[in-house]
């Protein structure tokens, strides 16, 4: 297949280019699908789902606390009454009464401060807990978002690279005519599809070559392109 001597630069050009594009195609890849991005993301969901159970645990506690607190009031205001009433009557039944349930309340009482206390204490160490879990997200957040926009430079550095080769690309098109192009883009689809020879070698498949192919090769006239008898690539001079 002939191309001009030129040209069969351009075409070892185009194959490094595209080569390169690919390179940088994978390498987008890979940073979007960084490990350590995953893994930020997931603890990141796992954190949230973990705030939200603490921060019920917290309401709960709290709501518990203050129905424990409210009758505890209550019970507080009856003891409060019967003693009132009691400096009030004189007859010895209704004190009898009145001492009674008040004895009664008292018991009452003392049984609601211990669950009080007791609830305090709990919902102590569930903001405790809440705290803990809340620092933990935002630790995450942080190194998340930072991560991302170090992945994010480093994507955009890519894209420039890329869209500069994809420029250059175009202008090497166009010094290579239309047959060579069909078998070129047939031949990277698969495999690298422009070779030299070096240390008696096809640089795109990297096998050896013979005396007489490298002699067949070298003795085709200049806009002659070799084609290497392994791998089928194109041979340039």
């Amino acid at each position: 297949m002939k191309l001009e001597k030129t040209s069969q630069s351009a075409l070892l050009r185009l194959s490094e280019v595209d080569m390169e594009i690919g390179h940088i195609k994978q390498e987008i890849t890979k940073a979007i699908e960084s490990k350590e991005l995953v893994l930020l993301r997931a603890t990141q969901s796992e954190l949230a789902g973990e705030l939200i159970a603490a921060r019920t645990v917290v309401e709960n506690f709290d709501s518990a606390q203050r129905r424990a607190d409210d009758d505890l009031h209550l019970v507080e205001e009856r003891i409060a009454k019967d003693k009132a009433r009691l400096l009030q009557t004189s007859s010895p039944k209704e004190v009898q009464g009145f001492q009674s349930e008040i004895e009664s309340l008292q018991r009452r009482k003392s049984d609601l401060e211990d669950v009080e206390l007791e609830l305090l204490s709990e919902l102590e160490q569930a903001n405790a807990a809440l705290a803990a879990v809340s620092a933990q997200k935002n630790a995450n957040a942080v190194a998340l978002e930072s991560l991302q926009q170090t992945i994010q430079t480093q994507i955009d550095e890519l894209k420039g690279k890329g869209r500069k080769l994809t420029a250059d690309r175009e202008v090497l098109l166009g010094k290579i005519t239309e047959e060579v192009l069909k078998k070129y883009s047939a031949l990277s689809a698969r495999q690298i599809a422009v070779g030299k020879i070096d240390n008696r070698s096809c640089t795109a498949c990297r096998m050896g070559l013979t005396a007489n192919v490298i002699d067949s090769i070298n003795g085709l006239s200049d806009d002659e392109l070799g084609v290497c008898p392994e791998c089928q690539a194109f041979i340039v001079r």
